[in-house]
């Protein structure tokens, strides 16, 4: 589990850019998958887990993975989040910078 906060922090601005094209089902899986991702640190690669984790069927997941899978890319350990990879390092370095 992610240990930086339980908080995640979309910026606007970055979240228009990415997802301007985005149907509402699009976007939606998006967010969700992200919420889970900064929880997790990665996200699985098989298709059901992702669906069930986007709250969708199959069927639907099919059809909004193609625009979404631009925002994620797959590793040897599950499917990674570039974008949200700097929020995290940024939230990372600020909550051990208080701690201090």
């Amino acid at each position: 589990m992610n240990k930086v906060s339980s908080i995640i922090k979309f910026k606007t601005t970055d979240l228009l850019a990415d997802s301007m094209l985005f149907s509402m089902n699009e976007l939606g899986c998006y967010i969700r998958l992200a919420t889970h991702y900064w929880v997790r640190g990665r996200l699985p690669t098989d298709d059901l887990t992702l669906a069930r984790l986007a709250g969708c069927s199959l069927g639907e997941f099919k059809d909004v993975w193609p625009k979404v899978s631009a925002q994620f890319e797959e590793t040897d350990t599950g499917l990674k989040c570039p974008s949200l990879d700097k929020e995290m390092a940024a939230a990372k370095k600020k909550s051990k910078k208080a701690s201090e």
